[in-house]
């Protein structure tokens, strides 16, 4: 074919020698490059057409690292990883490479289109980061660091495919300088470097720079934007340097789901120190894939015999899931401690009181010593947070639960209340001393704490039930109960 130098979305070069192709128009454009779709006449498909820009022919270093960039891509042959099929490089006529034709969008085009998909839509992009992840960890698997990890560089295709594509400036990690021959020059895209790329500190560099530009993928699903926004190019690279950026939770648009345990896991993946983050991709890959399928390992917690583990009326911060041994569930009643229950291994508690904000209900004691596991109150809001529907079910169950409860209490302390008023009314009828107009009168304050400690009623719910009862009142001066004729 021949180079058509009047159409700017033409293809801008000609064809090498021996490559039968015909252009089907422009793809994409790049700072380095530009991508055409065309028909490979001689195997009649359709491929991807990738070319250095003309204006870069005479290049040497850019001519090295466009063709650099295609004998990476080909090295990796991985399921993530677009197929190369060609090479040609020959600055004198064509410098151009032949790949699979990726059909859909880019993962920043997903991004933006979903970006108001709520809790749902960040489980998408998240399985789209965990296939990311296997791309790089293979890749770092032969040797090869991408250093330009962002959402623009991975597409995601119209059935599921998902590609990490623009391996330009993919470095080699055993040709990477060594310090004192580093050239400084900070490579990448301001907006997400690792700080030693920003700073151009290039023999850094290793896997855990790539940890970095993951993480602020992650940051970016989580808060809208990148780590590092500024007015200008250099300003943004700034903030690189100096590694900073919000936390996540600080700066999300409000109502964006915000999970405090991928919140954290972003930001150790984004920690300035390449020491304190994840040391490899496999390793945040897996934090990822517990977080979605919700199969992070949980502390655990061993108690003694008689240790309370909840105790009634405490604010409810966590729940716990009984692993060995048995417990025992208690409720104070109109001031009497009563059994409700025995636990044993598979059973939870504790999370309704976390669910609905409510104090513990109950005391939950160790019968014997009791492995738990402790779910934290952050872990039962991410998985909460998976599917809304299913929250609102759970948390209205845990809400009525609470309520039912509490009417239930309420109803047997008022029970008890009754049962010691009539204790009461019977050392009235019994033992009172008969007043000049017709009424009774007992002692009241020996008589409130015998009755009191007799049926387990709390003295003030005593005193405030006789005060409240029609014809009753007390004579503070000779501290007795006085039921007046027409009270009885």
């Amino acid at each position: 074919m021949f180079w058509n130098k009047n159409d700017p979305n033409a293809l801008n070069q000609p064809a090498p020698p021996g490559w039968d192709i015909t252009d089907l128009g422009l793809l994409g454009k790049g700072g380095m490059s530009q991508v055409y779709r065309v028909r490979d006449e001689t195997l009649g498909r359709e491929v991807a057409l990738k070319v250095l820009r003309p204006e870069l022919m005479k290049d040497d270093d850019a001519l090295a690292t466009f063709v650099d960039e295609a004998r990476i891509t080909a090295q990796l042959d991985h399921p993530n990883v677009p197929p190369v099929y060609a090479l040609s490089a020959d600055k004198k006529r064509s410098t151009c490479f032949t790949m699979k034709v990726l059909e859909g969008s880019t993962f920043q085009q997903m991004l933006e289109k979903n970006k108001h998909g709520g809790i749902e839509a960040l489980f998408a992009a998240l399985e789209v980061m965990i296939r990311v992840c296997d791309a790089v960890s293979f890749a770092h698997s032969k040797g090869i660091i991408h250093c330009d990890l962002k959402p623009a560089n991975v597409m995601v295709g119209d059935h599921g495919q998902i590609y990490v594509v623009d391996w330009g400036l993919a470095r080699r990690k055993d040709q990477l300088p060594k310090e004192g021959e580093d050239d400084g020059r900070a490579v990448g895209t301001p907006a997400y470097m690792a700080p030693e790329q920003a700073r151009g500190a290039n023999h850094l560099i290793d896997e855990r720079t790539d940890v970095f530009l993951l993480g602020g993928m992650v940051y970016r699903l989580l808060v809208g934007k990148p780590p590092y926004v500024a007015a200008t190019a250099e300003e943004t690279l700034e903030l690189a340097r100096a590694a900073t950026f919000p936390a996540p939770e600080v700066v999300a648009p409000p109502g964006r789901p915000m999970p405090p345990r991928l919140s954290s896991i972003c930001r150790k993946a984004l920690a300035p120190e390449k020491a304190q983050r994840f040391q490899t991709v496999a390793e945040l890959r897996r934090e990822l894939e517990e977080f979605i399928h919700g199969t992070a390992r949980l502390p655990e917690q061993t108690f003694q015999p008689g240790d309370v583990i909840v105790k009634e009326g405490d604010p409810g911060d966590c729940a716990y899931i009984i692993l060995d041994g048995h417990c025992q569930v208690t409720r104070m009643v109109a001031g009497k401690k009563e059994n409700l229950r025995l636990l044993g291994p598979g059973e939870m508690f504790g999370e309704a009181a976390v669910l609905t904000n409510n104090p513990r209900l109950a005391t939950v004691s160790a019968l014997m010593e009791t492995r738990v596991t402790v779910v934290e109150r952050s872990y039962l809001q991410d998985e909460m947070e998976r599917t809304s529907l299913i929250s609102l079910a759970i948390r209205a169950v845990a809400s009525s639960f609470l309520d039912l409860n509490g009417q239930t209490a309420a109803l047997l302390s008022e029970q008890a209340v009754s049962k010691a008023w009539a204790l009461v009314l019977q050392e009235l009828a019994l033992m009172g001393r008969v007043e000049a107009d017709g009424g009774r009168s007992i002692p009241w304050t020996t008589t409130l704490a015998r009755v009191a400690q007799e049926s387990g009623v709390e003295a003030e719910a005593l005193q405030k039930r006789a005060l409240r009862q029609p014809g009753v009142r007390i004579d503070d001066l000779q501290n007795r109960l006085v039921l007046s004729p027409a009270g009885r």
